[in-house]
């Protein structure tokens, strides 16, 4: 392809009209495609909270104590060992002990112990985007006879 610099009306295809190389200086504008990326948002889905309640078996273990009686037996002290060969009466009576146990005592409560709430957190992820653009390329053709 010949770059030629043509006035206005001049066939650009005569060769009486082609410039010279003093003259102005010949120019082409090349042009070529660029990706244009732009975003836009869109609706994915919606999130609710729903609160309800379920039921579910708990088992914990609790300690209880009670209390058992039992015989101890000693040896009588030397006074009473006195009085019993003295011929003095033991002393007669009764002694009472009284015995406890503890019994689990279960209640269910209501308390608040957590606020749950909803937030968007945004997640960026990088995908490839391949697109085949163009572009103009400017070759130059010259008529030029090699020299005898």
């Amino acid at each position: 392809m010949a770059v030629q610099n043509t006035a206005p009306g001049q066939d650009s295809r005569d060769p009486r009209h082609a410039a010279a190389p003093d003259d102005e200086h010949a120019s082409v504008i090349r042009h070529e495609e660029r990706l244009v990326i732009n975003r836009e948002e869109e609706v994915t889905g919606r999130a609710r909270l729903r609160k309800y309640v379920v039921s579910e078996p708990v088992r914990q273990e609790v300690t209880l104590a009670s209390e058992e009686a039992n015989v101890v037996r000693t040896p009588i002290t030397e006074e009473e060992r006195q009085a019993f060969l003295d011929g003095r009466e033991l002393p007669v009576g009764e002694d009472e002990l009284i015995l406890y146990r503890t019994e689990p005592v279960v209640q269910t409560m209501r308390v608040p112990y957590q606020r749950v709430r909803l937030v968007a957190e945004r997640v960026e992820r990088t995908e490839v985007i391949e697109e085949t653009l163009r572009k103009e390329r400017v070759d130059i053709e010259t008529d030029e006879r090699p020299a005898h």
